[in-house]
């Protein structure tokens, strides 16, 4: 079947055909089976059957299932396409800060199926990258707990292999892993839990990453906050796969500077930042003119020009950009009764109200006194007195 493509693409017949031309394509291929393009993995009812993508979620997948070597993208896609095709999509760490509901679950999963789906296409994976043959190859997704790991990306991610014709008698299921051909397992891990050491990562995904525990009580530098998970995880794949490998980040922010929103400033030297606008009519059988009846939700659009290293994709965008099944007025009851938190989980735009315990800062910053009720000795002054009343109207 390769050899017959090759020759297809090569405008080839039985006269032009050398037969030497014919060994070395034998010998050289690497692989079983041409690989599917994205379209056709996605929609064909013999792959995953799944429904279209927004033009950000088929970058984010074609980003995370990156894994062939650039002469044999330029086998498979021809001169211009390949070489295109891997400086675009060959990368290391893929940042998705991506606003709830955006489908950043679905589009890994995705992602994570259309990797698997290319090193079974493989003869031999492990020997593909340099490993000895019939190595095992590891891909992990690290959830904040147990019950997130069980029932978001596995449970995604093992229905769409079980409904695949293409999938079928290649794998064999277990509780918290799925075994496929080639020695290729894929497994659902958490943060809470240890033994994730020793696996060839050649792909791991840390799941709402800004959720994790962001500061040690203990003092212990390899205590499993966000941070230290991250660093453990890229160690881990870029000492299997220093070329191929990659760490995926997907995450809303939960306040500024967060892990995700950190991550995501740290990688970008230069961007373009469009401010987007919007108003939301609350209910348009009344007058918008009425005061309360609409709600202005601005967020910012950035455009990457460079990153800070190479093999870097990075995505900040909200839930109504990413999701082509979701409009900015789904979340208009969100906005109205929360604007801040609104802003946080589907604009990415959070402030320190969204995640504070007192959520409107103006209230609080009016029942306080206006001078400092203490002292050179860190004393309280005998006149201070706090205005209660105040406190308790407000």
């Amino acid at each position: 079947f390769p050899v017959t493509i090759w020759w297809a693409r090569q405008g080839c017949n039985n006269m032009t055909l050398n037969f030497d031309d014919f060994l070395y394509v034998l010998d050289d291929d690497p692989f079983n089976e041409i690989p599917v393009d994205l379209d056709t993995f996605l929609h064909d009812k013999n792959y995953l059957d799944q429904p279209a993508l927004s033009q950000i979620q088929r970058d984010l997948v074609e980003a995370m299932s990156q894994i062939y070597k650039e002469e044999d993208l330029i086998r498979i896609m021809g001169e211009e396409n390949g070489r295109k095709h891997y400086k675009k999509y060959t990368k290391a760490e893929v940042i998705m800060q991506l606003g709830k509901g955006s489908g950043k679950d679905h589009t890994s999963t995705i992602g994570c199926a259309y990797l698997v789906y290319k090193l079974l296409c493989l003869k031999d994976p492990a020997k593909y990258f340099g490993k000895p043959p019939g190595d095992s190859i590891d891909i992990i997704n690290i959830a904040i707990n147990a019950e997130q790991a069980k029932n978001v990306f596995f449970k995604n991610f093992r229905n769409k292999i079980e409904r695949s014709p293409w999938f079928a008698g290649k794998y064999d299921s277990k509780v918290n892993s799925i075994e496929f051909n080639n020695a290729i397992t894929v497994y659902s891990g958490h943060s809470e839990r240890e033994g994730h050491e020793g696996l060839n990562l050649i792909l791991a995904i840390l799941d709402e990453i800004s959720g994790f525990s962001q500061e040690s009580n203990t003092g212990n530098e390899n205590a499993k906050t966000g941070d230290a998970i991250y660093r453990a995880f890229r160690a881990s794949v870029d000492s299997r796969f220093p070329d191929y490998g990659k760490v995926v980040l997907l995450s809303f922010p939960r306040y500024p500077g967060d892990f995700i929103s950190k991550k995501y400033d740290d990688a970008i030297v230069e961007k373009e930042v469009i401010v987007r606008k919007h108003v939301l009519v609350m209910n348009p059988d009344l007058p918008e003119s009425m005061e309360g009846n609409t709600i202005e939700v601005e967020w910012e659009e950035d455009h990457i020009i460079s990153y800070r290293f190479p093999g870097i994709y990075a995505v900040k965008r909200p839930t109504w950009e990413v999701n082509p099944t979701r409009r900015i007025e789904d979340f208009k009851v969100a906005f109205a009764t929360d604007y801040s938190d609104a802003m946080m989980r589907f604009a990415c735009r959070p402030s320190f109200s969204s995640d504070a315990f007192f959520k409107q800062r103006d209230k609080l910053e009016r029942s306080m006194t206006l001078r400092n009720s203490l002292d050179n000795f860190r004393r309280f002054d005998t006149s201070f007195e706090p205005n209660l009343l105040r406190i308790i109207v407000t």
